[in-house]
């Protein structure tokens, strides 16, 4: 039986945190799973939210905000799992979700699972200048990296802990560089239809249209320095 590591970064998430954590608490699976919350400097009372799960919960206090990247480098030094799964923690993306990735692994034929947005379009929500920027951003990884995946800036990353060194500390770009690590050593890669729900700035929602260009300039010098395929 595997056991699954689920990383969940946060800052400033106290609208959602109780339920986000109740949720994936809650997420029947035949693996084992720890829940490991690496809060990245809440001044918004986050921070006394998680002091109430901490008996099943794994929680790390960052002193100061330093990005999801960054944040999400402090949890995989923790992790004990065979795999890790990235995890908002907004309501973006459902939890009840989880086992479709993991089902993906369990069919033995790949070693990294996304949950893509695009493949559900019918359901897929969201202002169209987001969905065209990691649109864009996919197509770049595709050609860059020669994959065919649908939604690269998705949350929903399922890869092997062996892997965890290749994720770089930064913020929203991070992920996106781990993307292209993977491909590059030749992980076989395999996405799953999940569900979206997308908030609003005001609601919280943190990233921006300059991460989107940080994002594209940043994996254009990491092709250039590292290439694509190394498979």
């Amino acid at each position: 039986m595997h056991k699954l590591s689920i990383l969940i970064p946060c800052y400033n998430e106290s609208q959602t945190i109780h339920e986000l954590l109740t949720r994936v608490i809650a997420v029947p699976t035949f693996w084992e799973k720890e829940i490991i919350v690496i809060d990245d400097g809440s001044t918004d009372g986050t921070r006394d939210i998680l002091a109430t799960f901490q008996d099943r919960v794994r929680v790390i206090l960052r002193a100061k905000n330093g990005g999801k990247g960054s944040a999400l480098k402090d949890g995989l030094l923790q992790v004990t799992g065979q795999y890790i799964l990235i995890q908002d923690a907004d309501l973006e993306y459902d939890p009840k979700e989880i086992p479709s990735l993991l089902a993906a692994i369990d069919s033995g034929v790949v070693d990294v699972v996304f949950g893509s947005r695009n493949m559900r379009p019918r359901e897929r929500e969201g202002a169209w200048v987001p969905r065209f920027g990691v649109w864009v951003i996919t197509k770049i990884i595709n050609v860059l990296h020669q994959q065919k995946l649908t939604d690269v800036w998705t949350c929903y990353k399922l890869f092997p802990s062996e892997a965890a060194g290749d994720f770089a500390p930064g913020r929203f770009e991070s992920e996106l560089l781990l993307t292209a690590s993977l491909s590059r050593r030749g992980y076989r890669f395999s996405e799953v239809p999940i569900s979206y729900h997308p908030r609003a700035v005001s609601e919280g929602k943190k990233i921006r249209y300059r991460d989107g260009i940080w994002a594209i300039a940043v994996l254009v010098a990491d092709w250039m320095v590292y290439g694509g395929v190394h498979r």
